[in-house]
């Protein structure tokens, strides 16, 4: 309590300064013709009005016409956007609306801000919307899978032999001697290759070598995983894209406030 007490004074000496950063209209028109070193008389005639009703303008004791209001702007060289970049901020709105011109500006200004809020509204809703899609598709693999097939060759199938050679052989010999000797042909020419591969290939495929070729089986008992960069990329985008989101969200008030 004694804290606010001492601030009292200080507070009191900002009041009259809050209260003459609002401008009227009549002191408008007095700060520009002063701007342009121009006396009453002078500026009046450029008006194309009388003195004495110059002097009532800029003390306010009168609201201009429409086309007093032009005569105005074609002294200054000022078109109606010139004139309140200046005044727009610090004007007595209630004052300035009393002039049609002004009216229909204010209603302009109006229209282009609810134009501005709703595109940042929209642009926010979009970006939640895209984001949790995205990520959603990334943590779910909707796109890509992340199953690992996997397929294994025995060895080199030669020119003219059956493609499951490796599994058959033993049906090719008639005697035992020729399966012994198959036998270990077999085992010398066996050289297994893996294939992993996030595409399902069929239960089975075959890859030339010149003449020979591979085949390759699935193993359908294989059952392999493996993160794809392109699934954390959507994730990361999309919770990127949410957060954005959210964030303009939060802040599109303050936007809106400083497009005004």
């Amino acid at each position: 309590m004694l804290v606010f007490m001492d601030e009292l004074p200080r507070i009191r000496r900002q009041l009259p300064q809050q209260q003459e950063s609002v401008m009227t209209l009549g002191q408008y028109i007095k700060q520009l013709r002063t701007d342009m070193a121009l006396s009453q008389p002078q500026f009046a005639e450029r008006m194309q009005v009388e003195q004495s009703y110059l002097s009532k303008l800029e003390n306010d004791k009168s609201t201009p016409s429409n086309e007093v209001f032009r005569q105005l702007l074609s002294a200054l060289s000022m078109d109606v956007d010139a004139f309140m970049s200046g005044l727009k901020d610090k004007g007595n709105m209630a004052s300035l609306k009393q002039t049609p011109d002004l009216d229909n500006w204010y209603a302009s200004q109006q229209v282009t801000f609810e134009h501005k809020q709703r595109r940042l509204l929209y642009s926010a809703m979009l970006l939640i919307a895209l984001g949790s899609a995205v990520f959603y598709v990334g943590f779910q693999k909707v796109l890509l899978s992340e199953r690992l097939y996997e397929y294994r060759s025995e060895g080199v199938v030669l020119a003219g032999e059956p493609e499951d050679i490796f599994t058959v052989w033993a049906r090719l010999t008639n005697t035992p001697e020729q399966r012994e000797i198959k036998k270990q042909e077999m085992h010398k020419r066996k050289s297994v290759e893996i294939v992993l591969t996030y595409t399902y290939k069929g239960t089975e495929f075959t890859t030339a070598i010149g003449e020979d070729k591979r085949l390759f089986r699935q193993v359908v008992t294989s059952n392999r995983q493996q993160s794809r960069l392109a699934n954390v990329l959507m994730q990361f985008f999309g919770l990127l894209s949410t957060v954005a989101g959210l964030v303009l969200l939060i802040i599109e008030p303050k936007l809106s406030r400083q497009s005004r």
